[in-house]
């Protein structure tokens, strides 16, 4: 069975994502081939592990990049940078600037996490069920960095530049409370209290239909703070939203 590309990256993709941990041969043989591997499968690795080395090498990284340890390969921390450790320590740093009230730093550095992402995690690569549980998680990171990046552009006083970008989010994710929320609250802050008064109606009506549920304690605040047309516009009356923001980033 020749080596592909795929292969390569899928193997490579599995080291790098565990963050300069040793990874087992059994482990990366699975997600190489998805765990259907061949009976040579331990010695093809070898071949994928070998020229990964050589393409590292080609690229100007250390030719024993990939180190051997017992039983696996290490692909050491600190002698690599991934898109997502960046991702996430700008997510970090997100979160120290939100404990200091820097909602435009935040934001910022929000934007630039998310400009790390080219599109889906790991997209053509395939995989076993590790990778797909590791897609999973990393997309449920960039969703959630989105979501709190959108929120702090509304809190910023940016409601108006927000609301199709917002609009997008929530028809992909259209169970989502917290979301039909911020748009709710852009859309009100944009002078459109009826259409912010429909996004929760539908998003209520979604919930019920889909789901059985009745909408939680943050959407019927929001609802009747735009009903009652209480909603703050200033920093010092939006401290409720920023702690919010703040938990999320925490969890």
């Amino acid at each position: 069975m020749p080596l592909t590309a795929q292969r390569a990256g899928r193997c490579l993709a599995t080291l790098a994502l565990a963050c300069g941990r040793p990874v087992s041969v059994t482990r990366l043989v699975d997600s190489v081939w998805d765990a259907r591997p061949p009976r040579t499968a331990e010695a093809q690795l070898q071949t994928v592990v070998w020229r990964l080395r050589a393409s590292l090498a080609e690229a100007g990284s250390p030719t024993g990049l990939i180190a051997r340890r017992p039983g696996g390969y290490l692909l050491p921390e600190g002698e690599f940078t991934t898109d997502l450790a960046q991702f996430r320590h700008e997510v970090e740093s997100a979160r120290a600037e939100l404990g200091r009230d820097r909602l435009d730093e935040a934001a910022t550095l929000l934007r630039t996490a998310l400009g790390r992402w080219r599109g889906p995690a790991l997209l053509g690569l395939g995989g076993g069920p590790a990778l797909a549980a590791a897609v999973g998680r990393m997309e449920e990171e960039r969703h959630r960095a989105h979501e709190q990046c959108a929120r702090l552009d509304v809190l910023r006083g940016r409601h108006h530049a927000i609301n199709a970008e917002l609009r997008e989010l929530v028809g992909l994710y259209p169970l989502q409370e917290s979301l039909a929320c911020t748009l709710a609250l852009a859309l009100y802050r944009s002078g459109r209290q009826g259409d912010a008064l429909g996004v929760l109606r539908r998003s209520r009506q979604r919930l019920r239909d889909r789901l059985g549920l009745d909408p939680g304690r943050e959407f019927l605040a929001v609802e009747q703070a735009i009903l009652r047309q209480s909603i703050g516009f200033s920093a010092a009356e939006n401290q409720l939203e920023l702690r919010q923001i703040e938990r999320a980033l925490e969890s």
